[in-house]
């Protein structure tokens, strides 16, 4: 049976006229890796802090480690760590002061402070203070005291925010090896990659609403059709497509000198030999399977919530 360290059952949060969130149902597994994906204003960032009761629902329930958050709320946060989507720290103390800070609040060991500033490569600067530091260097002290205590699980919404990739990708490896040593790791993005990249589960939220949860393989392929082959001509595009067609490729998108040809995996030969035959020169060609991003514009087409732009 399939146990579930987080669970929320028809969460909805309304703001006066605003209706944030819909009646959400997320079934999180323990030992997860879980993508929460979403255009902005798609209700992310309130699931979340209703999930760590940060935010009172209006109706619903949520669950961890199957303790009612409303019930016991105080025994179900217990050794979660947290990152939110914007950090913000004390700026007059130091990188250290903060997360002594921290884990006095955790009642963990200050031991681990320099060990997990080192751990984000904020070590060099551990008595410097906050007010000092770039976005990035109050994101990845925000992950260090996330940390603290060896939490079982991890929520953070946008981590790797103003993040140059060297440091984006030192996260990402954190996150893989807490996950292998048994953390659940539930996080929200709007990096693409990223999400297909770690996952193994995923929910794509849009205007309050889950319009699918699955795993990272259903949603990012398996809901997305068949692959395409992207092929650049270098002669007669239009010829090049009544090849196609007349040979029984009718799903075609031309965009200039490139044609994607959706196909089956085994049809690429096909495709490549009917051109050579009408003596079609093709200047380049790739495969490309279905992803994530596929997925996520087909579930929330194009009306989402304004500057809901995808990024990946």
């Amino acid at each position: 049976m399939t146990e579930y360290i987080i669970q929320t059952k028809a969460l909805e949060k309304k703001f006066k006229t605003v209706h944030a969130v819909r009646g959400v149902d997320l079934n999180v597994e323990k030992g997860d890796i879980y993508g929460f994906l979403g255009p902005n204003g798609a209700g992310k960032t309130t699931t979340i802090k209703m999930i760590l009761d940060l935010v009172h629902p209006t109706s619903g329930e949520v669950f961890i480690n199957g303790i009612n958050t409303k019930e016991q709320g105080v025994l179900a946060r217990k050794g979660i760590g947290y990152l939110p989507e914007r950090a913000q720290f004390y700026r007059n103390l130091t990188a250290y002061q903060t997360m002594e800070f921290f884990a006095e609040l955790k009642d963990a060991d200050k031991a681990e402070c320099d060990e997990l500033l080192a751990k984000v490569g904020m070590d060099k600067w551990r008595d410097e203070k906050m007010g000092t530091f770039s976005k990035g260097m109050v994101q990845l002290v925000g992950v260090a005291q996330a940390l603290i205590g060896n939490p079982h699980i991890l929520i953070l919404d946008e981590p790797t925010s103003g993040l140059d990739p060297r440091w984006a990708r030192a996260l990402k490896d954190i996150f893989l090896e807490m996950n292998g040593n048994g953390t659940t790791v539930f996080f929200s993005s709007h990096l693409l990659f990223e999400v297909q990249e770690l996952c193994k589960h995923v929910a794509i939220l849009n205007k309050g609403l889950v319009v699918i949860e699955d795993t990272m393989h259903r949603v990012s392929e398996g809901m997305t059709g068949r692959p395409k082959l992207v092929v650049r001509i270098a002669g007669d595009v239009n010829q090049a497509t009544e090849v196609l067609r007349n040979g029984g490729f009718a799903e075609l998108e031309i965009h200039g000198q490139v044609i994607d040809v959706f196909i089956h995996s085994e049809q690429k030969a096909q495709v490549l030999k009917l051109l050579a035959l009408a003596d079609i020169d093709v200047e380049d060609f790739r495969t490309e399977d279905g992803n994530l991003e596929d997925a996520f514009m087909e579930f929330i087409g194009e009306d989402s919530s304004p500057g809901g732009e995808m990024r990946g």
